[in-house]
């Protein structure tokens, strides 16, 4: 793969791999290094990512795990330093656990949606795009949007709810 084509197809997720890892680590700066970390082991692994079906579920599953471990190599040297100063510091990091397995069911449930829905919901969450903006942008009505949004919303709760992984 060439320098155009990874440009093409890897450099639009930047915005969504930056927030989801500003998500997982809570941290400006260390989610621009896990940003850059992304596109590293993307342009190193470029010859064997050529046949991905999904590029965005790559890049998010990666970004994810690359996120996941910087909290795990840094978690160390942050907890020494926060218990010094404040306490409950470890219910914190626990809760950040928690909410990066949420993240990760959501993320499942949200690839296993029909195409339709999953684009509708990564435009309108992940990139942040009004229903109008939305239907512009797929040639669709904005009732057809909102109608696969409230069935995506659904189906992923249900599908939450029903592996106990939900809020109730």
């Amino acid at each position: 793969m060439g320098n155009e084509e990874f440009k093409k197809r890897f450099l639009p997720f930047h915005p969504m791999i930056y927030r989801i890892s500003h998500h997982i680590l809570e941290n400006g700066e260390d989610a621009n290094d896990v940003v850059q970390e992304v596109y590293i082991k993307l342009w190193e692994q470029r010859e064997n990512i050529m046949n991905i079906c999904n590029d965005e579920a790559f890049v998010v599953t990666m970004t994810k795990n690359l996120s996941i471990d910087w909290l795990r190599k840094n978690r160390r040297l942050r907890r020494s330093a926060a218990e010094k100063i404040e306490p409950g510091f470890e219910s914190r990091d626990e809760e950040r656990i928690d909410a990066r397995d949420e993240l990760s069911n959501l993320m499942k449930c949200l690839c296993s949606l029909p195409k339709s829905q999953q684009e509708a919901i990564r435009l309108r969450h992940f990139a942040e795009m009004s229903v109008s903006e939305i239907a512009a942008t797929t040639r669709q009505t904005e009732t057809n949007i909102r109608q696969l949004l409230s069935r995506a919303r659904r189906t992923i709760k249900e599908k939450l709810n029903r592996d106990g992984n939900g809020k109730q």
